[in-house]
């Protein structure tokens, strides 16, 4: 079964599920009330946890189930754990798991692409090569670094949970006037590094996060590459090679 079809099953089964705790509530089958705001918002992280257990995001199943704690913190009898209490014990949850399923070694790389040496934690399963003219770059609590090579580059999509991501598009070749990298950053940190004639459109309007394009002062008369997509508590930035 594909993951879109997964996901329509998923939904699904929370309407109904709803439904079902709509009818209960209303025949006083329940001995506590649920207004609509709150049977909304049920339904909204219902989805978003089992769509997250499907994907194994690690991120959005531990928060999901924290904010639906939250929201039925009164019959739970934990109101007095709300909001930070319940957040940070998310948080620490997230961190140990992460940790316990993406364990990361601590290498020192040497970067041939760009001569330079850094010391970063990064692990083999992480860095990856493509030659489509579409890529997709996905991390959640870990590290990652993306070598983008394309004879016909279009179009990279990022999706960066509390990660670090680097991604080298200095051996994609944009044969048209233009390609896009869109971006869905979330308490992340995005490093690009482009070749020095793409000229970089900034799209993107950051919320509490950044977003800096480190200009060489060369020329950049090539292809436009258009960022677009959000940055939510993190930063985006752009390296000319």
């Amino acid at each position: 079964m594909s993951t879109m079809n997964k996901h329509r099953w998923v939904a699904g089964i929370v309407f109904l599920a709803a439904a079902i705790a709509w009818l209960a509530v209303g025949m006083g089958w329940l001995n506590f009330q649920i207004s609509a705001f709150t049977l909304i918002m049920t339904v909204i992280l219902a989805i978003v946890l089992l769509t997250s257990l499907v994907d194994l995001s690690i991120v959005g199943s531990v928060f999901s189930v924290a904010f639906l704690a939250m929201l039925y913190a009164g019959p739970l009898g934990i109101t007095k754990l709300v909001p930070w209490t319940i957040l940070g014990i998310a948080l620490l949850v997230t961190i140990g798991l992460s940790i316990i399923f993406h364990p990361h070694r601590s290498w020192y790389h040497w970067d041939w692409r760009s001569n330079r040496n850094f010391s970063d934690d990064w692990d083999d399963d992480y860095i990856d090569t493509s030659d489509q003219s579409t890529t997709v770059i996905e991390a959640t609590m870990g590290d990652t670094v993306r070598y983008v090579e394309s004879d016909d580059f279009k179009r990279a999509t990022i999706h960066a949970s509390m990660s670090g991501v680097k991604a080298y598009f200095d051996k994609a070749v944009i044969t048209g006037e233009s390609a896009t990298i869109h971006i869905d950053d979330y308490m992340s940190g995005i490093k690009l590094f482009v070749p020095r004639d793409w000229q970089i459109i900034n799209n993107i309007d950051p919320a509490m996060g950044t977003v800096q394009v480190f200009d060489n002062h060369s020329p950049h008369e090539g292809p436009r590459v258009y960022l677009t997509g959000k940055v939510n508590l993190g930063g985006l930035e752009v390296y000319y090679l």
